[in-house]
Formats: structure tokens, sequence, C-alpha cells
């Protein structure tokens, strides 16, 4: 005698599920446009916001009803302890904090509000804008408030390697490949819009430990090969022969670029690309 899955399960049960099942079904068919697809909103942390906010700035067309809009939404997203999380319920996070702090304060936000106060204070609790992430620092360099000689070296020249040898850009996944090749662009030329504030209340004074270079662990071998590619962009720096060459990988990591954008005008369908 064969069981079937009805009579594993309660009349009441079963009979609540189809009912459920129903009632979910014609939901997402009164979603759905007449073309056949639906739309749906992708929501994420306030780093969106924030760095939309600060690329509009930097591109000096900033416009005062959006970056209203803007600081309004990364404001309601606040917690009590003045930070802001990189998920819903998620603990504080530094990075996340110091990119909505500088947004806010570009909005016009005075930092000396309570919510402002809050939130320089959690930055500076956990290592100040020192200890922040690579991409925030990047940000902070556009503006002038962080140096472009103390962030990674990712010079354009790893455009020219070919692709099956370490470093090469396809070691990468596919967004962060993209976001890379436009990274080694703006590396080469270090564009600086300096803000019309300072955030030094973001800073605590102590740059982080961090490991130093060895061949022995993959953290040592990163730090060796930052180490080697500073060193080349300064040795180098006023050669002939690296000026070629800079300007050939350059063309390429353009080239790169154009050829990947997608047909709405993004790239890789992902934020970081695309700024």
């Amino acid at each position: 005698m064969s069981i079937q899955p009805d009579d594993l399960v309660p009349a009441e049960e079963h009979a609540a599920a189809s009912a459920t099942l129903s009632r979910a079904r014609n939901h997402l068919l009164s979603l759905q446009s007449p073309e056949g697809w639906w739309r749906g909103d992708l929501e994420t942390n306030v780093t969106m916001d924030a760095e939309d906010l600060m690329m509009r700035e930097f591109l000096g067309n900033r416009d005062p009803d959006d970056t209203a809009a803007s600081a309004r939404w990364i404001r309601s997203q606040q917690r009590e302890d003045g930070t802001w999380a990189n998920f819903y319920g998620g603990p504080g996070d530094l990075s996340t904090t110091v990119e909505a702090y500088v947004a806010l304060r570009i909005a016009g936000d005075n930092p000396g509000e309570p919510h402002m106060e809050l939130a320089a204070h959690f930055v500076r609790e956990h290592g100040g804008i020192e200890a922040s992430r690579v991409f925030t620092r990047i940000w902070l360099a556009l503006f002038g408030v962080w140096s472009w000689d103390d962030l990674p070296a990712m010079p354009p020249e790893i455009l020219l390697l070919p692709a099956k040898i370490p470093l090469s850009i396809y070691d990468f996944g596919c967004w962060a490949r993209q976001t890379v090749v436009a990274l080694t662009i703006v590396g080469a030329y270090r564009p600086v819009r300096p803000l019309a504030f300072g955030i030094e209340e973001l800073r605590c004074g102590v740059v982080p430990q961090r490991p130093g270079p060895s061949l022995r662990t993959w953290k040592g071998r990163f730090v060796l090969l930052d180490r080697v590619l500073h060193a080349y962009e300064k040795l180098a720096s006023h050669s002939v022969v690296r000026s070629t060459v800079r300007e050939l990988a350059l063309a390429r990591a353009e080239r790169w670029i154009v050829r990947r954008q997608e047909a709405d005008g993004s790239w890789g369908g992902i934020q970081p690309p695309w700024v």
C-alpha cells in the first residue's frame, strides 16, 4: 500500500496551505506587468545612496532636491547609537558609517548635531577613517582627505598581462574585474576635488597595524606585492619607457571598459563598476 502526501497532513492544515498558496499566487499575478515581467525594488545599505551623493559632488552636478532626498533616506536608516549597518539588523559598520557621515556633511548637516556627533564618536572608537575599507578611502582620496599614496597600488599595466598568468585581471570575479579596471585608470590620474570642509573629527590618529611583507603568508605576499608596485610607480614615474607603456595600458583599459558596457549603459549588473 502506498501512502499519499495528503494522508500525512491533517485536513485542516492541508486546506490552510492550499488557501495560502492560492493567495500567494494571486498576489504575484496581480503584480505582473501586462508585458509579462515583474519589477522589484532592490534594497541595500546606505553606501549606495552615500556614494551616489559623493559621486555627484565630485562631478559637480549635484542637484539640491536629489541631495535632500538622499540625505533624508540616509538619516532615516541611522540607528540610535549613531551607526549605519551593512544589512538589516546587523551591527554598526565602520566604513558604512564613514560614507554616510561624509555624504551628510556634503548635504549640509552640521557636525555638531547630535546624530552626527554620535556617528563621529563611533568612527573614532573603531579606529577612525584610518581603519576603514579600501573603497571608502578611495572616495576620501577623491576629495583630498586621504592620500593616494596610502592606498594599494593598482597600475593599469596589469591590463597588459596575459590572461593565464597570476595577477591578471581575469583572476578576479566578473564584477570585481570591471571595478578594478576602472580603478586602475582613476588611480593613474589621482584626481582630487577638495571639499569645503575637513573631516578631522573622524580621525583617531593611529594607523592600524598591518602585516609586514613576507612570502610565508598570503597577506604578507600581498603586502610585498603592493610595495613593489608602489616602488614601480615612484621609480619609473619620469621614465620615457614607462610613459609609453602607461599610455598603452590606459588605452587598453579604456577599450576594455567600453567594450563591456551593457546596452542600458551599465557594467556588470551591479553598482561598484558603474561608479
